[in-house]
Formats: C-alpha cells, sequence, structure tokens
C-alpha cells in the first residue's frame, strides 16, 4: 500500500505505516502464509437452566384409592404433590420414574406385585411440573405389551415425553433428545431387573435392558446428535440399601467412561449418596460424571424409614463458549405423609426445608414433626458433601420457587369396592393374570 503513496513521506504516515505492518505480522505469528487470522467472535452470553429428578412413582393401591371420588368416579393425584409442586415448577425441566403401568381400567386397577394405575396420573404430574417419564425398570413388564403401549399412549396424551419403552423400532432408534433453552439434554433410560417377565415374542426393541455395549452407543449417537449433555437413569440396585451395590458402582463406572455427564439411579427405594466420579474414556481422557445411586421414593406408601422419603435432586447447568457442564448439585428431602382418619387414608409429599421449617408448620403433629426431623437429620448428614458441592437445595438459577403452604391433606372417601391386597406371590399372580393381558 505504502508504495502507490503519492504525497511525501511524513512521520504520521510513517506511524501508520507500522501500526498495519505490526499488525499483519503479529496476526501471522507461527503461519507460514502471513495470513491475518480474523479475530474471535464476540463471546455468547451464558445460558443457565435448571434441571431436576424425582425418585420412584411407586403407586400402591393404597396411594389411588385415597384420591379417588366415589361421586364422579375419578381420581385426581394433584392434592398428594401440592405441597411440593413450587419445587418441582421452578425449574427448567424435570424428570420422575414412573414404576407403575397406566394399562387402563380393563386389566383393573393394582397395586403390589403387579402395579397399573388410573391414567389421570400422567395429566396430574405435568400439572405439577413433571416433563419426562422414564418408564424402564422392573414393573414395565406388569401388564404385558398392552400395558407399554397404553402407558405410552396415555403419557403422549398428557404431553409428558418418555424413555425407556417403545412401541416400535423407529421409536427406539434414536436417542431422546429435548432443547431446554439452548442447552440440549440427551435422556437415556435403561434397567438391569425385570422380575423375571419376558418380553413379548417379536417385542425384543420394547423394553431397555441395560447393555453397556449398547448405552456406549447410544451416548455416542447423542453427542453426533448434537447433546451439549447425557444424563442417564438407570434401574439397578438391592431394594431397601442405603449404599450403592458393587454391580451399581459397576455400571456407573461404564456409564460414566462412555461419556454420560449423569447417572441418576432408581430401585433401592432408599436414598443413597450423590457425589462426582471421574472415569478414563477412550484414549485415557478423564470424564466428570455426577451421580445419584438413588433418588428414593418420591410417593409410595412404605411409611417406613428410609423408605418414606427421598429427595429431589437439581442439577444448576451452564452452557457458555467452552461447552455445557453441571455447576452445581443440590438436593431437597421430601417426606411422604400418611394419615389415617374415620377410614379414610390420605397421603401427602412434603418439602423438609430444614429442622426449623418443620417446628414452625402448625400443620404437623408431633409425631410427624419428629419423623421430618429425623427425614432431615437423616438425609443431611449422609449426603452433604462440601468438598464436591452437594449440599441441601439452593434456589435454581431460573427463578425461586413460592414459600411452601400448609395445604389440607386430602381426606377422600373410599369407594364401596376396591382391589383386595393379594396376599400370593408374585409368580402366583403372574399364573393368574398371564393369559387374560398376555404377559409372556
Amino acid at each position: 500500500m505504502l508504495r502507490h503513496l503519492k504525497q511525501p513521506w511524513r512521520p504520521s504516515v510513517l506511524i501508520i505505516a507500522l501500526f498495519f505492518t505490526l499488525q499483519v505480522s503479529l496476526s501471522g505469528c507461527g503461519r507460514q502464509t502471513g495470513a491475518v487470522t480474523p479475530l474471535p467472535a464476540a463471546s455468547s452470553p451464558a445460558v443457565h437452566i435448571t434441571v431436576s429428578a424425582v425418585g420412584d412413582l411407586l403407586i400402591h393401591d393404597t396411594v389411588f384409592w385415597s384420591v379417588y371420588d366415589h361421586q364422579t368416579g375419578t381420581y385426581d393425584f394433584r392434592p398428594i404433590f401440592a405441597a411440593v409442586a413450587p419445587y418441582l415448577q421452578a425449574t427448567d425441566y424435570c424428570a420422575a420414574n414412573l414404576e407403575t403401568r397406566l394399562a387402563g381400567p380393563q386389566f383393573g386397577y393394582s397395586g403390589y406385585p403387579f402395579f397399573n394405575t388410573p391414567a389421570s396420573l400422567a395429566a396430574n404430574m405435568r400439572d405439577v411440573g413433571v416433563r419426562l417419564m422414564a418408564t424402564a425398570n422392573n414393573h414395565s413388564l406388569d401388564m404385558g405389551w398392552p400395558g407399554i403401549v397404553n402407558t405410552l399412549d396415555c403419557l403422549d396424551a398428557a404431553g409428558l415425553a418418555h424413555i425407556g419403552t417403545y412401541r416400535t423400532p423407529a421409536e427406539k432408534s434414536n436417542p431422546f433428545i429435548v432443547d431446554v433453552k439452548g442447552v440440549k439434554l440427551a435422556w437415556l433410560n435403561y434397567t438391569a431387573v425385570d422380575n423375571g417377565l419376558s418380553l413379548p415374542p417379536g417385542k425384543s426393541f420394547a423394553l431397555n435392558i441395560w447393555d453397556p455395549r449398547a448405552a456406549a452407543g447410544e451416548i455416542r449417537k447423542a453427542r453426533q446428535q448434537g447433546a451439549d449433555l447425557v444424563i442417564v437413569i438407570v434401574h439397578m440396585g438391592t431394594e431397601y440399601q442405603r449404599t450403592p451395590d458393587a454391580a451399581q458402582q459397576q455400571i456407573v463406572q461404564q456409564l460414566a467412561a462412555a461419556g454420560a455427564d449423569v447417572v441418576i439411579n432408581s430401585h433401592p427405594h432408599m436414598v443413597q449418596p450423590v457425589e462426582i466420579v471421574t472415569a478414563r474414556q477412550a484414549g485415557g481422557t478423564p470424564h466428570r460424571c455426577v451421580v445419584a445411586y438413588s433418588l428414593g421414593n418420591f410417593i409410595a406408601d412404605q411409611p417406613w424409614r428410609y423408605s418414606d422419603c427421598g429427595i429431589i435432586l437439581y442439577l444448576d447447568i451452564i452452557k457458555d463458549n467452552t461447552g455445557a457442564r453441571v455447576a452445581r448439585v443440590s438436593y431437597l428431602p421430601v417426606w411422604v405423609q400418611k394419615r389415617e382418619a374415620g377410614g379414610a387414608i390420605s397421603f401427602r409429599v412434603l418439602p423438609v426445608l430444614s429442622a426449623a421449617s418443620v417446628l414452625n408448620d402448625g400443620s404437623l403433629s408431633a409425631d410427624e414433626k419428629s419423623r421430618l426431623i429425623q427425614v432431615w437429620s437423616d438425609t443431611t448428614s449422609y449426603l452433604n458433601d462440601p468438598a464436591q458441592g452437594i449440599m441441601p437445595y439452593q434456589s435454581p438459577f431460573s427463578s425461586t420457587p413460592p414459600s411452601p403452604t400448609n395445604t389440607s391433606p386430602a381426606r377422600m372417601m373410599m369407594p364401596p369396592t376396591r382391589v383386595r391386597r393379594l396376599g400370593i406371590s408374585p409368580i402366583q399372580m403372574k399364573a393368574t393374570i398371564k393369559d387374560r393381558i398376555g404377559l409372556i
């Protein structure tokens, strides 16, 4: 450019010339071509979202009969979750483990050992904040092939996403990826237990049985399809045990090594540790993975210590120019309140914000306050890990939930007739209903 100047050289011109020459020289540092490297694009603002997950929706017959309205013949589960709903609705996306089937009244509503729940549960759970149901667990085949199909149809009708069971091979072929405010989350679901029930002939695609190679392939496929984070829900472990067993730990290591960012476990029906593990991926690259070994029960009729409670898991996620990551892990203990009065049973899921909050709740009896304080102590002493940043509930990135309300428990009368608790084994029960629903 300078050799074409027509004016005599002046100091100002020389300074400008030297400035541009220096810019070209610096920008081509280390390059043989001398080409100018474009300036990096301006940083995009970071995106913050909060994802929540709850434990088992284990709908015993006492639970669904407690919400039955004998005048209208309908079931409304929302009063059970009214006190805890704000803590789900405040998050950007919420997942739950559906440990029952929504097969329809033609198969009879029932609890243990073969679960079938009124379909209104699906819409009610969406109302309280759940957006995704994990459907692969040891009760996936309780109502046979019709139970799988009808359950997924009910979830679709309620506007709930679902993972883990499938109506067609095509439905199973692609990982489920949801875009939450610009963060693409892949959700996968497997079960390592099936209660000995067999898949229908020709329907091997219907249920995601745990297979480490298949899971690694689906994680890889999710990444190829643009997933920023991969969250895996697995049904595994030993029931009624507060510590993860060796098989759980092995599966977690396999998933972390395959690239899973979060592993959430269900099945033990008790809260197990939450921790951050690091595994070596192929090639030796370390990979960090958040693991919740068991969220416990969210709703169930198991009114004994450690099984009458669970946690809501919160994952605060940041996505910026460096990628997406879990920035903060916290949890909220919840307790299932069961009351019996005048022949009626009621249930409520109550958030446990602190021991002090329990003492100030005038709707609780002295025994209930004592149990809730015990839940707080049991859970926080077991899960708190300041070194890994795992601590009790903090307001999500997105918003702060309203203060909990002391909603009066729903006191709904039992219907005149109800399913009797069957005093027989699961194998005997299976034989009695095998022909009716085509379990095998």
